[in-house]
């Protein structure tokens, strides 16, 4: 939804939709003792641990890039090498 301010001339951007992202885990023992370590919730897949969070808004630091998927496994404390991939839920 957009807004648009007549006092200040400022659009305003909302979003209402609650975006989650599928991640999909190696299924390794360091992935499986990570997540649990991490208590984050999993369901074992395919030849994979899948676990289903929250997307957060990505964000330019100090005006260096970084990849959205490492932002994302950073904000949740996820090491990002055990990772196989990250879509949306």
């Amino acid at each position: 939804m957009i807004t648009f301010n007549p006092h200040n001339s400022s659009l305003h951007f909302h979003s209402m939709i609650s975006t989650s992202v599928l991640i999909h885990f190696q299924e390794t023992q360091d992935a499986l003792k990570h997540l649990e370590d991490i208590d984050l919730k999993y369901t074992q897949g395919d030849s994979e641990y899948d676990a289903i969070v929250d997307d957060v808004p990505y964000e330019i630091v100090d005006g260096t890039y970084q990849d959205p998927d490492e932002q994302l496994c950073e904000f949740y404390g996820i090491n990002y090498d055990l990772v196989n991939c990250i879509e949306q839920a």
